[in-house]
């Protein structure tokens, strides 16, 4: 059959606009029961689901009216469910089914929310356009695909789209399939389908209020932590490529991340959090983050870092370390700008119980992404840019920038000296994963454990405070995943130290706790 277009002009309007739409509501009839409609809200009279023929227009089924021989917008009908018009084109296709009639008609209307009728919150009526069927109208069946435009006036208020059909004479059914309305869905289906409860914007997002971290900022909205909860500790030996004694509290600290995104899903900050807990070496470590993938043209500044007067680094204007095929930042260049060694001959700091416990100083860094709602010209950054796959922390050994110590399997940044490699016990030459894992046995030099745990007094190796550590390594990380955990049998608290921010966890007590800052 031949299809016509037939568009309407609405209300004063004397042309038709093209509108992007995100949201619309929809019936197609190919549930195949009305009663499927009323469960999501729809309301119909005089109108039915069905496969008849007469009335079908695509699929297998089409929305069918019983005769139409009635001038009143209730005799024959259907409404929409409550949504939140947005700017666009109301379509729907429509026929009649080819028996005799006077004259037919689809009235297009909207019914405002009235929230002083409880029962059905259904206020004003107001028409917004019509469709007469051409005459003479025996025998038509021609199949007509109707346009609509949403009146600026309704654009953002809560409706329901009321659409009626009515005639005079003979006994001419109307078919109507493929409505589309632009739109969101706001009825609620547990409240009687009145409207969902309006929710503020007080920042004009798009995104609720109670939905959002940041309900009056508009260039923020969500926070995305690494780990997802509480702190992580990262672990360090600083002896690499040699094994060391294998303490790992070389550098101890404690880490969350938190991803700053916006409406659009972008990120705007990069928060991260660091308590620098202890430091068991004779050295100057530094410390290092490389988010491998990111390029340092998408950062606009970096807040937060702490460095020496005669820093061995050089950094950007944005404040990442240059030199780097990714972005990189030095939160330290050395750790004595984080604690405070005590004196009296202690080796480390935060390692001996012999000595006292030295205050710790949570450090806060900064990366901004977006500023004003903008990315810099290299683009936005996605959460998915922003993963555990993509954080490279390393140790920087004694102020020499050459020497890295990153976490078993990832690789070192474009400073590293790539000459130490797969010397002394070091099998970084093996291939890609082989990078900072010892070459007889895959032991690391770096750890990262996705909660804040207790770690090794001074000379002890990590083994003996953990003991299914080494089979968890040995297994290639198949066995013993929750090495690190305090269950039965899994620690030597004994030879186990606790420095945080409450107070000198130092010996830790049977059922050590690991502390961090909220």
């Amino acid at each position: 059959m031949k299809k016509t277009a037939i568009f309407i002009y609405i209300m004063g309007l004397t042309a038709l606009s093209s509108f992007a739409q995100e949201n619309t509501v929809t019936i197609d009839a190919e549930l195949g029961d009305r009663n499927e409609y009323f469960a999501t809200c729809w309301s119909m009279g005089a109108v039915t689901v069905s496969d008849n023929e007469s009335t079908l227009i695509s699929g297998s089924y089409s929305l069918r009216t019983n005769q139409v021989t009635n001038e009143s917008n209730t005799a024959t009908w259907i409404k929409s469910p409550w949504l939140k018009l947005e700017a666009g084109q109301i379509t729907f296709k429509t026929r009649l089914d080819g028996a005799a009639g006077g004259n037919r008609s689809i009235l297009m209307q909207v019914v405002s929310f009235d929230p002083e009728n409880e029962s059905t919150g259904e206020g004003d009526i107001a028409e917004i356009g019509s469709f007469e069927f051409p005459n003479p109208i025996n025998k038509q069946t021609e199949i007509h695909e109707v346009s609509v435009t949403v009146p600026q006036s309704y654009i953002g208020q809560t409706v329901r789209v009321f659409i009626s059909f009515v005639g005079s004479g003979g006994s001419a059914r109307v078919g109507m399939d493929e409505l589309v309305i632009p739109g969101e869905y706001a009825s609620d289906p547990s409240e009687g389908c009145l409207p969902l409860a309006e929710k503020n914007d007080t920042d004009g997002d798009g995104i609720a209020d109670e939905e959002e971290s940041y309900p009056e900022d508009p260039y923020k909205a969500y926070n995305n932590y690494l780990p997802a909860t509480g702190f992580g500790t990262l672990m360090f030996e600083d002896l690499w490529p040699s094994r060391g004694d294998y303490d790992f509290n070389d550098l101890v600290v404690d880490y969350r991340m938190n991803r700053i995104t916006d409406a659009k899903g972008e990120v705007v900050e990069v928060v991260i959090e660091l308590l620098t807990r202890a430091a068991g070496a004779g050295y100057s470590n530094g410390f290092g983050i490389e988010f491998s993938g990111l390029s340092p043209e998408k950062v606009i500044q970096v807040k937060g870092h702490k460095t020496t007067s005669s820093s061995i680094h050089t950094f950007m204007e944005n404040g990442l370390e240059a030199g780097n095929e990714f972005a990189t930042i030095i939160p330290f260049d050395d750790v004595d700008l984080v604690l405070t060694h005590p004196g009296q001959g202690a080796l480390g700091i935060n390692t001996d119980p012999k000595f006292g416990f030295v205050d710790l100083k949570p450090q806060t860094i900064v990366l901004t992404l977006k500023e004003g709602g903008e990315p810099t010209a290299a683009g936005p950054t996605r959460l998915s840019d922003l993963t555990l796959e993509n954080f490279n922390p390393f140790l920087i050994v004694d102020q020499t920038r050459g020497v890295e110590v990153h976490l078993p399997g990832k690789k070192p940044t474009k400073h590293a000296d790539a000459s130490i490699f797969g010397t002394k016990e070091d099998g970084s030459t093996a291939g890609a994963e082989s990078y900072y894992r010892n070459k007889e046995n895959g032991l690391p030099w770096g750890l990262n454990v996705p909660v804040s745990i207790p770690y090794l007094v001074n000379k002890v190796p990590i083994t003996k405070g953990y003991t299914r550590f080494f089979d968890w390594v040995i297994s290639g990380g198949e066995s013993y995943t929750d090495w690190y955990l305090d269950n039965s049998g899994y620690r030597n608290v004994e030879v186990m130290l606790n420095a945080n921010v409450e107070g000198n966890d130092i010996p830790v007590p049977t059922r050590p706790r690991a502390r961090v800052p909220r």
